[in-house]
């Protein structure tokens, strides 16, 4: 195959250029073309991905976070390629869902095999996302964290902002229509998940499935920072999505809005996409990812 490896260095607290170069080494041993790109700042990884698919390249690895995953599809949308990912970032939800090593020698058979299989995509405003997007208190927590991003990343810059949005947010109302059912107009936390792990390392989509033709919607209520806390333990046991302060559909189609005056923050694939209103709907078999 003529592979296209994509590594944004800045993952990983930087190891993410040094696992991208083993695996180029790796495949080229296993007789495949590879070229290696490094990313330099946000928006690279869609425009190599869309130049390289350009240039007859039919395999495209992103080595990174999920956020550089994210960039490189959107540089793929409409193309029928394969992708995969190695991941280097803080919650490697793609990996994570299809079970792919981070170990660069192991990825590198994974990708010589070839096995793949069809993933469903969600669609926001004519772009892409692979697991999910977040309105309210993790759009927030990541829009902390964008201010605090230096030359390296690594879960550290997490803790500060999650300790001081959970303690400050202010929970505006949202309203939530999924396939034209009007699921809640006091949601205060709206996560729209592809994949389980829809909100970082927190599985709080857990019925969500990649090639059932469906996003998954969880909505939260009444939150307080104490309460924040519980759910986040309580989002490990299956009867999570039955508590009566916890709303739970799937559908092919999302409107999420204010429900009052105050917008709540946005993000997708965990990063910050701006405010309220947002439509999702699923874009079944959108890509052609290679699997274990």
């Amino acid at each position: 195959m003529n592979i296209c490896v994509i590594a944004n260095p800045v993952a990983g607290g930087g190891k993410a250029r040094r696992r991208a170069r083993s695996l180029q080494r790796r495949l080229h041993r296993l007789g495949h073309a590879v070229d290696l790109c490094v990313t330099k700042a946000a928006g690279d990884a869609e425009r190599l991905a869309r130049d390289r698919a350009a240039h007859g390249f039919d395999c495209f690895v992103s080595v990174g976070g999920d956020g550089t995953a994210n960039e490189m599809l959107n540089g793929l949308s409409g193309r029928e390629v394969l992708f995969t990912v190695l991941g280097v970032g803080t919650a490697n939800v793609v990996a994570r869902q299809f079970g792919i090593p981070r170990d660069p020698a192991a990825l590198a058979k994974v990708i010589h095999h070839a096995k793949s299989q069809r993933m469903d995509l969600g669609e926001r405003d004519g772009r892409v996302f692979l697991l999910g997007a977040g309105a309210g208190l993790d759009a927030a927590i990541t829009a902390e964290v964008k201010k605090r991003r230096g030359p390296t990343s690594s879960v550290w810059i997490w803790v500060w902002p999650v300790i001081k949005t959970v303690l400050g947010y202010r929970y505006p109302k949202i309203r939530v229509i999924a396939d034209g059912e009007v699921l809640s107009e006091t949601a205060e936390y709206a996560i729209v998940g592809n994949c389980v792990y829809s909100a970082g390392v927190f599985p709080s989509t857990p019925k969500a499935d990649t090639a059932d033709g469906l996003l998954d919607v969880c909505l939260l209520h009444d939150l307080t920072p104490w309460k924040c806390i519980a759910l986040a333990v309580a989002v490990w046991w299956p009867s999570f999505v039955e508590r009566s302060d916890v709303v739970y559909r799937q559908a092919r189609e999302i409107s999420v809005e204010p429900a009052g005056a105050e917008a709540a923050p946005l993000q997708v694939d965990g990063d910050p996409a701006g405010q309220l209103p947002a439509r999702f709907r699923v874009v079944p078999g959108g890509a052609h990812i290679i699997v274990p």
